[in-house]
């Protein structure tokens, strides 16, 4: 049986909105700023971060099956 580990984020004041809409898109900038290429599901959505971060990132996205995300962040990243 698979493990399942479950996360969550939002701001002090509860409230979580998406870019250019009260700098939660400068939190995650370092996603799209680095060096270092690191591929995604999605074809032609490749993140960019610092190699540092990707050798983080690529051995969480390794050892991930599935993402469950709510609709505003599917909605931001579905091509």
């Amino acid at each position: 049986m698979g493990e399942v580990v479950a996360g969550a984020s939002m701001s002090l004041d509860g409230f979580v909105a998406g870019p250019g809409e009260s700098g939660l898109d400068l939190l995650f900038g370092w996603l799209g700023s680095g060096t270092e290429e690191v591929a995604t599901a999605q074809p032609g959505r490749a993140l960019r971060m610092s190699p540092a971060s990707a050798k983080v990132v690529r051995a969480q996205l390794e050892s991930t099956g599935a993402l469950v995300v709510g609709r505003r962040l599917f909605d931001l990243t579905s091509a």
